[in-house]
């Protein structure tokens, strides 16, 4: 993941939604509150080792991440996806480990936003 990525980027988000505060607003939402069972999705195929299943979690929580402007969480759940295929449990447990450090920063800024 590159530190150098803001957790936040509402300009970008809005440039995907052509300035719409009001729809952004609306994923914002959705996201806060569907954040919790996208981890728990990532989290449970990490613990069965579920290879396929943790790229697909990790898929779809980079989708919503990025619709919102969850830079950070964005990328880091790519890594996973990318590096899911790989089998290494270990380096898989770090990543996850970084992506709820990154989604527990996103929430705080997306709550205050």
């Amino acid at each position: 993941m590159d530190a150098s990525l803001p957790v936040l980027n509402r300009d970008e988000a809005l440039g995907r939604l052509e300035g719409d505060v009001e729809l952004w607003n609306e994923i914002r939402t959705i996201w806060l509150e569907d954040i919790g069972s996208l981890m728990d999705g990532v989290a449970k195929a990490l613990q069965t080792q579920a290879t396929d299943g943790l790229r697909r979690a990790a898929h779809a929580l980079k989708g919503a991440s990025a619709n919102v402007g969850a830079t950070r969480v964005a990328a880091v759940a790519k890594q996973i996806e990318l590096a899911s295929v790989s089998g290494d449990w270990a380096s898989l447990t770090n990543f996850v480990a970084n992506l709820a450090s990154e989604v527990d920063e996103a929430k705080r800024q997306l709550g205050e936003a």
